[in-house]
């Protein structure tokens, strides 16, 4: 989880150029944990429940033996007792046995044996390391995990960096696809990929000469990401042609909300990315502008990002209740607002095909709550809820958990969210300043 940024001042439900300061809300998490089921009967219990059930079975008559025959009796109990401690050690034993066994089978693996054998025989010069993120990169393409990731300890820096807000590079954000390639999801403006022409949906083939199809996000980040003024040539895949840029690096201040006055009083925010502090940049934009009549949130091509950030821009206008939740390994985890004054300012969020994860959480929690009306297309459809496992090297698996859902309890994995009015890009901003107008009469007459 990312360190949270400082908490901005919130607008009131008044016009925001209006609006006294208050401080910014905090997002709340609740997390229930459910009981798992009784663990089977250990091997001590059950030898316990044995002696106990042989005493039982003892008959008066016999009862009656062991005071005449006591000493013989007392003697064949320690038998019984010494009897029952060997066996109880011989499982025991038996048991360390086999699992020692299963152990040793298990660190020398198939996947470890043609490793082996690959390093011993092969006539190239082969580097065992190399191998071995081949064959981790290549279980987790098999799991069916399409969101899974290996991060070695080489590229912990740039899995870092990929939510920074300051950085080295050529100013794109960059996603992953279902089908595993790498695209680009968003240009900012001003920067050496904007210059020279890159486009959003473009796909990554090589950069720098170094094939990065089928290659993890950090692993791409960190070859576009270099010192000041490296050149990087990137070939793209352009709806089936391909086409080659050469761009030097430069420092990039990333913008992720962008803001404007569309008429005197309705404002617009674009929000680019969830990055670390996207929603003070966000909070900042709303105070600036009036937005008496109405806000258009845009969406569009947002690739997703920080899903605290997400939440703490839904809080602003949805005072309290559910944002979102997951349940993952018995626990329930819950993202609720709480927020005693929230805008009520009329709301229109656009999405398209490209709005993607924690966008498409914002947008669901919006729709759900009634609290906005969503338009354009279908969004992209990934939510699901990825954690990180160290392995003992220090490198990092990046593996899914759980499918978050939305407050009503829907699935936006595989699904997207699907907008209350179907409305073409061209048509967009036009269409949702009609509906802000609409939305503004009936607020009027009530």
């Amino acid at each position: 989880m990312a360190t949270r940024s400082p908490k901005p001042s919130k607008p009131s439900s008044k016009s925001p150029a209006k609006s006294s300061k208050a401080s910014k809300p905090k997002v709340t998490v609740r997390s229930t944990v459910k009981k798992s089921a009784p663990e089977a009967t250990s091997i001590g219990d059950a030898l316990e429940v044995q002696s106990v059930a042989n005493k039982q079975q003892i008959s008066p008559t016999q009862n009656v033996a062991e005071t005449v025959n006591g000493s013989d009796l007392r003697m064949d109990q320690r038998n019984d007792r010494v009897a029952l401690v060997f066996l109880g050690v011989f499982i025991a034993a038996l048991f360390f046995v086999l699992g020692a066994s299963f152990g040793n089978s298990q660190g020398n693996s198939l996947v470890d044996g043609a490793i082996d054998e690959l390093v011993a025989n092969s006539t190239a010069d082969v580097d065992r390391g190399t191998l071995e993120r081949a064959a981790i990169e290549g279980a987790l393409k098999a799991s069916g995990d399409g969101w899974a990731n290996y991060f070695p300890t080489t590229t912990l820096e740039s899995l870092n960096n990929l939510t920074a807000n300051v950085f080295t590079g050529i100013g794109v954000s960059i996603r992953e696809v279902r089908s595993g390639a790498i695209e680009i999801a968003g240009i900012q403006d001003d920067t050496p990929a904007f210059r020279n022409g890159l486009q959003v949906g473009d796909q990554l083939i090589q950069i720098n000469g170094t094939d990065v199809q089928g290659a993890s996000l950090t692993t791409v980040a960190a070859l576009i990401r270099g010192d000041l003024g490296k050149e990087v040539v990137i070939q793209v895949n352009r709806n089936g042609s391909s086409k080659v840029f050469s761009l030097l690096t430069e420092r990039i201040d990333v913008k992720s909300v962008d803001a404007s006055q569309i008429t005197s009083d309705i404002a617009y925010l674009s929000i680019n990315t969830f990055a670390s502090g996207t929603s003070s940049e966000f909070f900042a934009a709303f105070k600036s502008l009036n937005s008496s009549k109405g806000v258009v949130i845009d969406l569009r091509d947002n690739p997703g990002g920080l899903i605290e950030e997400a939440v703490s821009i839904a809080e602003l206008f949805i005072g309290r209740g559910v944002i979102v939740s997951y349940r993952a390994n018995g626990e329930e985890k819950v993202f609720s607002a709480s927020n005693p004054n929230p805008s009520r300012v009329p709301v229109v969020l656009m999405i398209n095909k490209r709005t993607t994860s924690a966008a498409e959480i914002l947008a669901g929690a919006f729709q759900d709550r009634n609290r906005g009306v969503v338009i354009g297309e279908k969004s992209f459809g990934k939510g699901s809820v990825q954690e990180f496992m160290t392995l003992k090297d220090g490198s990092k698996l990046e593996l899914t958990v759980a499918l978050y859902l939305t407050p009503s309890g829907r699935t936006i994995e595989g699904v997207g969210i699907v907008p209350d009015l179907r409305v073409s890009n061209s048509e967009i901003k036009v269409k949702a300043l009609q509906i802000l107008g609409g939305l503004a009469q009936l607020g009027s007459k009530n």
